[in-house]
């Protein structure tokens, strides 16, 4: 995929706009994921992924080795949605049906769902006091479904980095469940 994004890439430099719209099709999705991991509202969510391929387009020129531009664009997507964060001063959250639930050991009473609302309500406000990079870290893995690979690339960071702070997120997210 990197040679096509990579000719795709040359095309938008010729002039040709429809091969920006190709990768824009191509590139969707992940730039709607890491967009959602760091922005909860999906109004927002749109207004980044919006902003994003208009900086990527203005910027492209920019790009040093073409074959890099998915990792480029997810860092301004990236980039992006931290940007319209801090302007909305909200605190970026995780949907709580896009993390499992850690496994419940008390026998307490379920609804009618099988959720324990009050297991439900601790691991909300669990999330909620976890540190932002935590928390995005979480949701690029469980709600982009974004591989350690593509976490890193997202992050600029390397994989090592990235399986550390997973764990220590989970290990967080459990302690503070407790």
């Amino acid at each position: 995929m990197s040679e096509a994004d990579a000719s795709l890439v040359q095309r938008v430099l010729d002039g040709d706009r429809s091969a920006f719209e190709a990768l824009m099709a191509t590139h969707m999705d992940r730039v709607r994921a890491v967009a959602g991991s760091v922005v909860s509202d999906p109004e927002g969510v749109d207004d980044v992924v919006q902003e994003a391929f208009i900086r990527a387009y203005r910027r492209i020129g920019q790009l040093a080795d073409y074959r890099t531009f998915p990792a480029w664009l997810a860092r301004i997507a990236r980039n992006e949605a931290i940007s319209w964060h801090r302007r909305r001063k909200r605190r970026a959250a995780v949907p709580l049906d896009s993390i499992p639930l850690l496994p419940d050991t008390s026998h307490d009473h379920d609804d009618d769902n099988g959720v324990d609302e009050e297991r439900l309500a601790k691991f909300n406000l669990a999330l909620g006091k976890l540190r932002p990079a935590y928390r995005e870290i979480l949701a690029l893995k469980y709600e982009a479904q974004l591989s350690y690979e593509e976490i890193a690339e997202t992050l600029g960071t390397s994989m090592a980095n990235v399986e550390k702070k997973l764990y220590r997120a989970r290990q967080r997210l459990q302690k503070l469940m407790e």
